[in-house]
């Protein structure tokens, strides 16, 4: 191959994120690179007074920390298969499903999706001795994740518990965390939030995580969250749990502000029984409350009673409220005055949200399980599912808004989809999901689980909690029971090694000579078949250009002609690219190639489809990658 500097290869790798940092850093602060490397003296003089030396400082580690820190920075060589199949409108609907590991589908979608996300939502596995948390492995993340979801061999289920007994009983559950957390905390947009679930045997540690990634200043509060509307009666417990937290953080707090914070549906009791032109009303004191100071005068009630109070507004405000009728006095004229609120200004305004979430308002754990029992025809197909109502009330304090985007990497039942269902009923409001579940495997041996294995050999599906969540989003469009269908789909994707063959060959210490040049030789044998089989799945190459190219995955593909070949013109709302698959470019190909409206577009093809001379004359006209 001809050795054009103009001349690249297909991207093989996830977004780099250290590369990025290195470049933000050379262009705010370009004098504390020397010959090509970061130098810490120049940093130190830099930033001056801010470095603090002091070996005594405020940290929060723990064993394995190290470790995350490097994985986040490591890209990731998989792709993302697209499974029409399993999908409802693929070709129309801009919802995404991945089924796969969260920590390496997350490191697929930063370029894509950098700062592109309204909102994330996640339930992750609670660290209560029992739940099974994910067991990372840096040197070999997809292989680790082929193993553990069946896709290699047949051991099924490779998570592990994390027991206290492990003396590992945090520190295993941290290091999970932190990388795909790092991850989230760069698809955010500026003025985009977070949400976590979480128990109380982790909510301190989550907390200092989350001071670390996203900046103690930009926590905006911990909701509590009555997860059970029945009193527990235990008497081996001296506190019962009824409540959950979910931790709240943006990515910038002053952002969040500049573009506006979300609010709640309103809250409170109208009625209209005085028959108000202007509709239900509910009310509020004019007195001040207790330990608050406001505006002291004389007010004289219907029936002539004299209230000396201090009161909420100063006397020239009350006689224009009393003017306009929005003064009440009650116990037949002898009460305190109250003033009126229409329920229409209040819908106008919104309402703020507190930091205590009623399950009479926002749901709760048996609500949401009688739901999923009648969507799959029968009980216990997923333990305590988050209910509908908490994830649109999460949406709406955020101030999730058309054609935005949220996204839940843990995805557990798909509540997060079917709640984004519900809120895009509103006018004029259409937010787009992404949602990623790890495909575990489900034993049927297992009592907690035998319900939902059972369930997917039922609907004919692998036994994983994926195809759980996929066919409740299947059945959620469909409709249910009294539910009317939803005039939307999902797109569905699985994360896979990539098409393209690296190589990973290692020579066998314990084996001979002849035969490790016997295995390389078998290697390099496979390595061609794969790389250029004798049919080729066009749509997979394609989408896995789409996604280390930086193309959303609701790019727009076309198949046009360039030449006498058969190609494919990809775009999104900011980015093109052009594919063509031939195993051989033709001359007119070429030279349609090298006219005008070509100049500086993203070019892919296989390697041998071109010759070396092809490939200088392209060069000089289209941004040239080759596969």
């Amino acid at each position: 191959m001809t050795k054009n500097k103009h001349i690249r290869k297909a991207e093989r790798e996830s977004f780099n994120i250290k590369d990025k940092l290195l470049e933000t850093l050379k262009t705010s602060t370009p004098e504390v690179f020397a010959e090509g490397k970061v130098n810490w003296d120049k940093i130190r003089l830099a930033l001056g007074e801010h470095i603090d030396a002091s070996s005594e400082k405020f940290n929060f580690t723990w064993s394995g920390k190290a470790g995350a820190v490097v994985n986040v920075l490591v890209p990731s060589k998989a792709t993302l298969r697209p499974a029409e199949k399993e999908s409802v409108k693929f070709d129309r609907s801009e919802n995404l499903f991945i089924e796969g590991d969260n920590l390496e589908v997350l490191k697929l979608l930063q370029k894509s999706y950098f700062e592109q996300v309204k909102m994330i939502y996640i339930d992750p596995p609670y660290n209560d001795g029992k739940d099974r948390v994910y067991k990372d492995d840096f040197k070999n993340p997809l292989r680790n994740y082929l193993e553990q979801s069946g896709q290699i061999d047949n051991e099924g289920n490779r998570l592990y518990t994390n027991t206290q007994a492990s003396g590992r009983f945090h520190s295993d559950w941290l290091t999970m965390m932190y990388p795909r957390l790092k991850l989230a905390w760069n698809l955010l947009r500026h003025d985009g939030v977070i949400f976590i679930s979480i128990d109380e045997k982790e909510a301190h540690h989550l907390r200092l995580m989350m001071d670390e990634i996203f900046g103690e200043e930009n926590c905006e509060g911990i909701i509590c969250w009555r997860r059970r509307y029945n009193q527990p009666n235990d008497k081996t417990k001296m506190i019962a749990k009824v409540a959950e937290f979910i931790i709240a953080y943006a990515k910038d707090s002053k952002a969040l502000r500049d573009s506006g914070v979300g609010k709640i549906g309103l809250t409170g009791d109208f009625s209209n029984p005085d028959n108000d032109p202007r509709g239900d009303w509910a009310s509020k004191p004019w007195k001040v409350g207790s330990g608050q100071s406001g505006s002291r005068y004389k007010i004289t009630g219907p029936n002539g009673k004299v209230f000396d109070e201090e009161w909420m507004g100063d006397e020239t405000t009350y006689k224009r409220l009393l003017a306009d009728k929005r003064i009440i006095f009650p116990k037949k004229g002898d009460g305190f005055p109250r003033k009126k609120y229409f329920r229409s200004e209040r819908e106008q305004e919104g309402q703020c949200a507190t930091n205590w979430w009623t399950d009479e308002i926002f749901g709760h754990n048996q609500g949401a399980s009688d739901m999923l029992a009648e969507i799959f025809g029968q009980k216990n197909v997923f333990d305590n599912p988050k209910p509908i109502e908490l994830i649109q009330g999460l949406i709406q304090i955020a101030n999730v808004k058309n054609n935005d985007i949220v996204v839940d990497f843990f995805a557990g039942s798909g509540t997060t989809a079917h709640a984004s269902f519900e809120e895009n009923q509103n006018e004029n409001f259409k937010a787009k999901f992404i949602l990623i579940q790890f495909p575990e495997q489900l034993d049927p041996q297992n009592k907690d689980q035998k319900e939902a294995h059972d369930f997917c050999v039922s609907i004919k599906r692998p036994p994983n909690i994926a195809e759980i969540c996929k066919e409740r989003i299947r059945r959620v469009i469909k409709g249910y029971g009294d539910h009317k269908p939803i005039d939307d789909g999902f797109k569905v994707f699985k994360l896979d090694k990539s098409n393209y063959y690296d190589n990973l060959f290692e020579y066998d210490p314990n084996k001979s000579v002849e035969e490790n040049n016997k295995a390389f030789k078998d290697y390099l044998n496979k390595a061609k078949n794969e790389l250029f089989p004798v049919k080729i799945n066009e749509m997979d190459i394609i989408y896995e250009n789409i996604i280390k190219e930086g193309l959303n995955l609701n790019a727009k593909i076309d198949e046009i002609k360039i030449g006498k070949n058969k190609a494919y013109k990809v775009t999104d709302s900011e980015r093109e690219l052009f594919l063509c698959l031939d195993h051989k470019l033709s001359d007119s190909a070429i030279d349609a190639l090298t006219a005008k409206e070509h100049k500086e577009r993203i070019f892919i093809c296989f390697d041998g489809a071109l010759t070396d001379s092809d490939k200088a004359n392209l060069a000089l006209n289209v941004t040239l990658k080759t596969i």
